[in-house]
């Protein structure tokens, strides 16, 4: 009995010092919105609605579907871009329940990118080129449009979160 009760508790200690945690998706550095989750993703809509080009193709859908379903406790969204290269961004917010709640600002930050093949690319699997590359498209194309949607700046955190 001793035996079993010293394994639950070396097993629990164990499972506990891994710290499972949703940075197994590794991330680009974070974007700050000083609004509430609810605004921005109000303003995410908005910029399908107004861009359909970034809803994910139907020939990308499983390819989507199937990161989403391995984070699926992770609010997200992707984005899609037809042009060279050709590619999905995997986005989700950042923080737990507590966090999200708060009205003064949202994090959200690319967490992998899928270039067709049925691969999904963190951050560390990318060159620093590429991952310079992929920041700057997300800053460009995404995150300054989300700016204007909500009529605020986005803070851009440095690496080492």
């Amino acid at each position: 009995m001793i035996k079993r009760i010293t394994f639950l508790i070396l097993t629990a200690i164990f499972l506990y010092s891994c710290n499972f945690t949703d940075d197994a998706l590794g991330r680009w550095p974070e974007r700050t919105f000083p609004i509430s989750k609810k605004k921005l993703t109000v303003a995410i809509s908005q910029l399908y609605d107004q861009n359909v080009e970034y809803k994910v193709p139907s020939k990308w859908i499983e390819e989507d579907s199937s990161e989403i379903k391995s984070y699926f406790y992770l609010p997200s969204t992707t984005f899609y871009f037809k042009e060279n290269p050709e590619e999905m961004y995997f986005v989700t917010f950042i923080g737990d329940d507590k966090m999200l709640v708060d009205s003064s600002k949202t994090i959200i930050a690319i967490r992998s990118v899928n270039y067709g093949g049925g691969k999904w690319f963190r951050y560390d699997d990318e060159s620093p080129a590429e991952q310079v590359r992929i920041e700057k498209r997300f800053d460009k194309e995404i995150i300054s449009k989300l700016e204007l949607f909500t009529g605020t700046d986005a803070l851009k955190a440095q690496l080492g979160h």
